[in-house]
């Protein structure tokens, strides 16, 4: 009895181009630029608990620009979208200068 090989090296083409590792290389080397601004931007939000207080009352109740307000004075030079839920604050962090990269923070509040 004979048997075909699953796979044969003959007439197999790899449907992928090559792999091209610089964009990679390059949001990595930029990548802490980013995280350092995270971190500045949550140090900030943690500086006042009165702030945490209004961000959380403003997400409860709905109000949407009052929770932008809030977070775009914390933000610094970032570009923050905010998501929220009753159990978690979503932030998704953005520079215009590190545009390889997007930093999503899910934060449990509740």
């Amino acid at each position: 009895m004979f048997y075909y090989p699953l796979y044969t090296s003959i007439g197999y083409r790899n449907p992928y181009p090559p792999v091209n590792i610089s964009i990679f290389q390059e949001s990595l080397q930029m990548s802490p630029q980013l995280l350092q601004q995270a971190i500045q931007f949550m140090n900030q939000l943690n500086q006042s608990p009165e702030n945490i207080h209004d961000l959380m009352e403003a997400a409860q109740a709905g109000q949407d620009e009052e929770v932008d307000k809030i977070t775009n004075q914390a933000s610094g030079d970032l570009d923050v979208k905010t998501s929220y839920t009753p159990m978690s604050v979503t932030f998704r962090l953005t520079h215009d200068d590190i545009p390889c990269c997007t930093l999503t923070l899910n934060l449990i509040w509740g």
